[in-house]
């Protein structure tokens, strides 16, 4: 064998243990991988690190025996760990779980797999997927294609310096020469990449070429996560074997007097064998590392192939039309994380900034539920318009507001606060939605892998048209009356949530369009329908839309209107049109992007919204599954440059519709999210139809909770401010400058006086560390507070003008989230001065106060 993983590590002396009894049986070169699964194993990791060979990040014992909140805490530390001690690391257990009896993972997994990559991942496992799944080729090959394409998203510059710097821990420590010279290596590689650009492939620019014959050379290398294959040449097979586990290896037998040029020219087509096509534009770099024959020190030369160079296959998502997306220019997520042991290990007891949004349903609308979900972190309630009618959606408003005014009643007297806390209440609009039509009897059809298939365009007579197979032939409808002038030969439909695939083969006609399916499967009746890569030439609104935004959302007085499959700022604006003329100036739009085409337009989408929905639910079947943390990352960093407010929904805790502890995927999946910059996550069936409501409230709150710890509060702010388009508006130079100077003097609390909510917006635009206690009179702003990032609506009955009238009030709420604010504390204290004069336009000012001061 070539390497044995050893469950439930916990020492030092285990790994020592497990290598004298692999030594004694001629098990010399056997690596071991020591699976970390309990606290005394992270406890003691530092001196497990330094025997051991590999690590498994074991998260399936790991997330029994510690909180599950602390899961993703622990796998960046681990992975970093590994990464800085050039030990390579598995990320197991969990990833693509649902594959076992879904041919596509859920949108938690996706994001997951990606992540790990991003962590430093070496190699990711499947387990259950692969073992017992119904799908194992499937399942690798989407964990593959993730794979793929998170390492598209890596910027190798940022990750080698890190890397490199914590090794020599600035300057004052030396690497071995050996080290050193493989550590060059990898910075050549670095040197030759070419920005990879989405609109259009992209040539691997260099390979690194290794003779080595105990692999150590190549291990060195890898250590510092060079962005291209790195070739392991080796005549030793078990060296070659071991190089399947560690990041960029590939092996290439070999023996050791192999010339440098011969041997470059046998790892180009060895490329070219594992499908990278041939582009004849340019010869292609090897950084060339070997022994040298007299001393067997490594030395490294550069050779340009004389072979073409290898196109990476196409990473990046495509317009409607089929071609490739172009970009104005790339989006850089900068994401720093900090972890440690202490994080780990001990329970935290400050408020949390991430708010958590919950779709009613028959499982909690129920006035105790309410109540306790409120309890466990709920911020706001979301009416999910797709399902249900106006008077059963009224009454479970009413519920809602009825518990939230009680309850604020309760902790306005508890605290002594002067006015109550607000919740808030989003209604999520059906949209423009595709679904298959009636089946004669009603009963379901076997669609058959490989069959041929009639799909007629019925429009709005979907309820009435019935599908039908018999020996001659398979007939369905879908409700979308624009299907043929839509699609082309070879577009994809997809239906039932992607479980049938179907490959357009022709247009018959206007109505009528010939398919192949592509997988076999039972179709039902009204079942959702996407169609990936095609423009849905539908209105943003139907006729149903308007109704529930008229007659409720305005005249409810809801706080929010998510506005699904928003594809253009011209929908916006007729979502901005609808309220406006109807009593809801103060009801904010966040738009759902959940296709191609609301991608391909999202600049000048949030250029007009109110905020975003990251919907993954159709998004994951509109683009390729791979491609999801792509988006995912690229619209949360575009909403927090411009200072909007962005939410990440579906299928984050999932399985807590049936368990009451959700999968490790899940675990990290909310973590990431927050670390990405999300304002906002949301649960949908996990409380609207679960068995355990509360419980995936509490454990998705304690999740942001801890990971809001993770952030590295400088690097944010640095990366938020600098790519802020300068000049900046006058009031958002003051507000940001807050947000420094709190950072900077330690200040306990920002506190804001705000009439509208726009400045309190700007604070939280650069997401401080600490409470944003937002000052005003009118509830709309306090409810606001509900989705703005660490942001506390503080109401009060008059307009609180000076510090002296905010304080108290302040001083009160901070105890309500269990942060007291005491004489002697700095707070930074934002608001608008008097007017001067008639020019005198910018008013917004900021000062440090210290509490029980004179000043």
């Amino acid at each position: 064998m070539d390497f044995v993983a050893a469950s439930f590590v916990q020492s030092k002396g285990d790994v020592e243990f497990i290598r004298r009894v692999l030594d004694e049986a001629g098990g010399q070169n056997i690596q071991i991988i020591s699976k970390i699964e309990n606290q005394e194993g992270l406890r003691n990791f530092d001196e497990i690190l330094k025997v051991t060979d590999g690590v498994m990040v074991a998260r399936g014992d790991l997330g029994m025996e510690i909180p599950s909140e602390k899961v993703p805490i622990a796998q960046k530390l681990l992975i970093t760990k590994c990464n800085v001690a050039g030990k390579f690391v598995i990320c197991a257990t969990q990833m693509l779980e649902s594959m076992i009896e879904s041919p596509r993972p859920t949108r938690a997994e996706m994001t997951d797999v990606a992540n790990a990559v991003y962590d430093g991942a070496d190699a990711v496992m499947l387990s259950g997927e692969s073992a017992n799944g119904s799908f194992p080729g499937i399942a690798v090959r989407t964990m593959a294609s993730i794979v793929s394409n998170a390492e598209m998203g890596i910027n190798y510059q940022s990750q080698y310096s890190f890397i490199r710097n914590q090794n020599v821990k600035g300057g004052t420590v030396e690497l071995t020469e050996v080290e050193s010279t493989c550590s060059a290596a990898s910075k050549i590689a670095v040197s030759f990449q070419t920005p990879m650009r989405p609109e259009k492939q992209t040539p691997h620019d260099c390979i690194v070429v290794v003779v080595t014959e105990d692999g150590e050379f190549a291990d060195l290398v890898s250590k510092y996560r060079p962005p291209c294959p790195v070739f392991v040449a080796s005549p030793n097979e078990q060296v070659l074997r071991h190089a399947r586990a560690k990041y960029g290896q590939l092996p290439i037998k070999v023996p050791l007097n192999e010339g440098p040029s011969s041997l470059v020219t046998k790892c180009v087509r060895y490329l070219g064998k594992l499908g990278h096509s041939v582009s004849m534009a340019k010869g292609l770099r090897a950084v060339f590392l070997g022994p040298d024959p007299q001393s067997k020190e490594p030395f490294v030369r550069v050779i340009r192939s004389s072979q073409p160079g290898l196109m990476r296959r196409p990473s990046s998502m495509m317009h409607p039309s089929g071609t490739m997306m172009a970009a104005e220019g790339d989006v850089v997520c900068r994401r720093s994380t900090n972890t440690s042991l202490e994080l780990i290990s001990k329970p935290l007891d400050v408020p949390r900034a991430t708010n958590v949004i919950c779709t009613m349903g028959p499982k909690c609308w129920d006035e105790a539920t309410i109540s306790k979900l409120l309890d466990a972190g709920m911020d706001c309630i979301r009416l999910n318009f797709s399902h249900g009618d106006h008077k059963g959606h009224l009454e479970v408003l009413e519920r809602f507001r009825s518990v939230a005014s009680r309850k604020g009643e309760e902790l306005k007297e508890k605290y002594g606060l002067a006015g109550k806390p607000f919740w808030a209440s989003l209604l999520d609009t059906k949209g423009p939605e595709i679904r298959t039509a009636m089946l004669r009897d009603h009963a379901p059809i076997m669609l058959e892998a490989g069959q041929e298939i009639m799909i007629h365009a019925v429009g709005d007579r979907y309820t009435e048209f019935e599908g039908y197979k018999t020996k001659e032939e398979t007939v369905i409808g879908l409700s979308y009356g624009r299907l043929c002038q839509s699609v082309e030969a070879g577009n994809i439909i997809l239906l039932a949530d992607g479980s049938i695939s179907i490959e357009v083969i022709s247009i018959v006609n206007r109505t009528v369009c010939k398919g192949r399916v592509n997988n076999s499967a039972k179709l039902g009746e009204r079942k959702n329908c996407n169609l990936p890569g095609v423009k849905v030439d539908l209105p943003v609104l139907t006729d149903k839309d308007i109704d529930d935004l008229v007659n409720f959302a305005c005249r409810f007085k809801m706080d929010y209107v998510a506005a699904s499959f928003v594809q253009s700022a011209e929908d916006v604006r007729f979502v901005r049109d609808i309220l406006d003329e109807n009593g809801g100036k103060d009801i904010s739009i966040i738009c759902k992007i959940e296709n191609a085409e609301g991608l391909k337009n999202f600049d000048e989408i949030l250029a007009l919204t109110d905020g975003i929905m990251v919907a993954r639910g159709d998004l994951g079947m509109e683009i390729p599954p791979e491609k999801v943390p792509f988006a995912q990352k690229m619209m949360i960093t575009k909403c927090n440059l411009k200072g909007k407010m962005v939410v990440t929904a579906t299928q984050m805790l999932e399985s807590m519709i049936q368990n009451p502890r959700p999968t490790r995927a899940e675990m990290t999946d909310v973590a990431n999210a927050v670390l990405d910059g999300t304002d906002c996550v949301m649960l949908s069936g996990e409380t609207a139809n679960g068995d355990f409501p509360v419980a995936a409230v509490a454990t998705m709150a304690a999740i942001c909770q801890n990971a809001e710890q993770m952030v590295d509060i400088d690097k944010r702010y640095k990366y938020i401010h600098d790519n802020t388009p300068k000049p900046m508006h006058d009031a958002e130079a003051v507000t940001s400058a807050s947000v420094q100077c709190a950072m900077d003097m330690g200040a306990k609390a920002i506190i804001v006086l705000t009439t509208t909510g726009r400045s309190a917006a700007l604070v939280a635009k650069y997401k401080p560390s600490i409470p944003v206690f937002v000052c005003a009179k009118y509830p709309e702003v306090a409810k606001q507070c509900r989705t703005w990032y660490g942001t506390h609506g503080v109401l009060s009955t008059e307009p609180m003008k000076k510090i002296h009238e905010a304080i108290p009030q302040v001083q009160a709420y901070s105890k309500m989230l269990g942060v007291e604010i005491k004489d002697g504390d700095q707070v930074v204290f934002v608001c608008r001065r008097p007017q001067r004069h008639k020019d005198d336009s910018q008013r917004l000012v900021f000062r440090v106060f210290v509490l029980g001061s004179a000043s």
